[in-house]
């Protein structure tokens, strides 16, 4: 029995450096040197309403981005996409650290090229799956930065596709008044860091403050115009995505 277990202790350590290389080369590759032909979005903190005449295709920033190069080529990308997004699920925030970079460059390259499945990855999947490991306790070293790519990805893609509003709905403890007050409060404000703030407030009302990461994290200068109100049993939110269509985060509760 001993030696059994010196044999599952060793192996989820040799799993745990593994992927914890891993993630380190996709930060690496995700490294502003190697992606000089990513433009930074504008960031005035207003809604941004996409112009899909500029928009590019993914060609475009391959020969000087190595994620737009990754992206291109589905053989490479589709394996590196999914272990990002399975990385939010385990309790190791070195390696979440480490993903959330290269992540930062999947979003970046999707609101500027007109790439159909990689939008939707970002909207729906990965924007979903931030949301989870938000719950892990080990991700608040690295919360502020999961808040922010959320702020990106729901500011940026909701004009383009409906996943983002969708994902928010299908959080336990929110409505789609929620989600209005939610809206105002971003146009009310052209500070990312208040979006932030307000992004943040949502997400703790919308999963029943279960959400680990952002518990942990000592709250400073909370602005609370998306507030909270009384919740009941007998008054539990109704599933507000088309059937068929499960988002899969109803399970923060």
């Amino acid at each position: 029995a001993g030696s059994d277990l010196k044999v599952e202790v060793m192996e989820e350590k040799l799993l745990r450096d593994l992927t914890r290389e891993i993630c380190s080369l996709l930060s690496t590759m995700a490294s502003s040197g190697l992606n000089n032909g990513i433009p930074p979005i504008e960031q005035s903190g207003h809604f941004y309403r996409v112009d899909v005449l500029s928009l590019k295709d993914l060609d475009a920033f391959a020969s000087n981005s190595m994620v737009g190069f990754l992206l291109k080529h589905k053989d490479l990308a589709l394996p590196a996409l999914q272990i990002s997004l399975e990385a939010f699920t385990w309790t190791d925030g070195e390696a979440v650290t480490k993903v959330s970079s290269f992540c930062s460059a999947v979003v970046l390259l999707a609101i500027q090229s007109n790439n159909i499945e990689l939008r939707q990855f970002v909207s729906k999947d990965l924007f979903s799956a931030i949301i989870r490991g938000l719950a892990l306790e080990s991700n608040a070293v690295i919360s502020a930065d999961l808040v922010g790519l959320c702020r990106e990805i729901f500011i940026y893609m909701c004009d383009r596709d409906p996943a983002p509003r969708q994902v928010l709905l299908s959080l336990p403890c929110i409505t789609p008044q929620d989600l209005l007050a939610f809206e105002d409060a971003l146009t009310k404000t052209a500070s990312p860091r208040e979006q932030k703030q307000h992004m943040r407030s949502l997400l703790v009302l919308g999963t029943g403050n279960n959400l680990k990461a952002l518990a942990a994290q000592k709250s400073v200068n909370v602005i609370t115009n998306v507030s909270t109100r009384p919740r009941s049993s007998d008054n539990a939110p109704e599933s507000r995505t088309e059937e068929g269509e499960s988002i899969g985060l109803a399970a923060i509760s």
